[in-house]
């Protein structure tokens, strides 16, 4: 199907350095993905890609994307695989592997993501192990893929035992987040995001002061404020500002902490019990919904811990509201179940677990308060 641009913007393109001199190219902006086959030229890619996809978004955005890859270029091949976390899975990650040898990959070629961060997850990964490396480019078609999971060059599968236990640090050499590709998506979905703009916002102070982040004239908290109250159309101008100010503020923590050791904490506000949430309710809720749950239980503890005044968190509150996102555990979730998730998140260190909590506004943040497994259920 082919898609007519409803609006001209921009595309801004950043180019960015990691400690571990790592550099990725993302390009944000309607019709950003238009630059994939010259992407590729750029990036020094093979002959041979794989164009990973989920149903969702190949029946809405693989025809277009292929067009960007003339065929006198690029052998170019496709693998659907499902929608959500059920594609992160050791058998989805051989077939990968499988599809791969069987056409001749070599580590000159290259693997292009086309969906949510699901999706962007598993291609990071069998980028990453596939004869040691692959070059790997995301078009991320969700708006929680476009402002975080695309982002970072984290990438897991799941196991039975939880979510996300199997994974790598490995960055794509480009990043194309195009908001036209967001027309398409649900409104359920759509929100699903918002509540990782949220987790942006509410760390925007903290990401300021310790990295070369530069705040703009307004707050996120406020522009989301604003958006959220019109409706969160994806036309809207701030919102495409919104999308690039969450974009930077994730590549500059990470290329202060590219390895998850200390500021990259602050981007796991609302994690530790939302993918807890995931796991112990087999999934039946977004990531987003379930981030924006954690987030509130955060928040619930930074007030009993009088790090956040009350009226704080009725803030948080209103936004996920009128989002029409959750923000209570479902009643029929196990707190013991939960509590046995959270205890082997990875942010444990041996029997305490680091948690990120509001502090003192929104906008600030403590990433590095320890909390004693033990007291988990004062989380839930």
């Amino acid at each position: 199907m082919r898609h007519k641009s409803r609006h001209k913007g921009p595309v801004i393109t950043m180019l960015w350095n990691t400690a571990l001199e790592v550099k990725t190219r993302v390009a944000v902006g309607a019709g950003a993905r238009t630059k994939l086959s010259g992407t590729l030229a750029q990036i020094g890619a093979g002959k041979h890609v794989l164009v990973l996809c989920q149903h969702s978004a190949a029946v809405h955005w693989l025809r277009d994307v292929l067009s960007q890859l003339p065929a006198e270029d690029y052998q170019v091949t496709t693998l659907e695989v499902p929608d959500g976390d059920s594609c992160k899975t050791t058998d989805w990650l051989i077939r990968i592997w499988d599809h791969l040898q069987e056409r001749g990959f070599s580590r000159q070629d290259s693997i292009v993501a086309l969906g949510g961060g699901s999706v962007s997850d598993l291609a990071g990964f069998a980028a990453a192990t596939y004869m040691r490396g692959l070059n790997l480019v995301v078009v991320p078609t969700s708006l929680l893929a476009q402002v975080d999971a695309s982002i970072g060059g984290k990438n897991a599968i799941n196991l039975p035992q939880g979510k996300n236990l199997a994974g790598t640090f490995y960055f794509p050499k480009a990043v194309l987040a195009d908001q036209e590709l967001l027309a398409t998506v649900p409104k359920a979905q759509l929100m699903s995001g918002v509540a990782e703009i949220l987790k942006y916002a509410l760390i925007e102070e903290t990401v300021a002061k310790h990295s070369d982040y530069e705040k703009g004239p307004k707050p996120i908290i406020e522009i989301l404020e604003g958006v959220i109250n019109d409706g969160f159309d994806v036309e809207d101008p701030q919102v495409a500002g919104l999308i690039t100010s969450c974009i930077k503020m994730k590549l500059f923590v990470v290329a202060r902490d590219p390895k998850d050791i200390n500021l990259r904490r602050v981007l796991n506000l609302g994690h530790t019990l939302g993918h807890a949430l995931e796991s112990a309710g087999e999934f039946k809720l977004s990531h987003g919904e379930a981030v924006g749950v954690g987030i509130v239980h955060a928040a619930k503890l930074a007030v009993t811990l009088k790090k956040l005044p009350k009226a704080e968190l009725e803030r948080i509150k209103d936004i996920l509201f009128k989002a029409e996102l959750p923000m209570e555990i479902p009643a029929k979730t196990p707190k013991e179940k939960l509590i046995a998730s959270m205890e082997l998140d990875k942010k444990r260190e041996g029997d305490k677990i680091k948690l990120i909590l509001p502090d003192g506004k929104l906008g600030t943040v403590d990433y590095d308060y320890s909390m004693p497994i033990s007291d988990l259920g004062k989380l839930v």
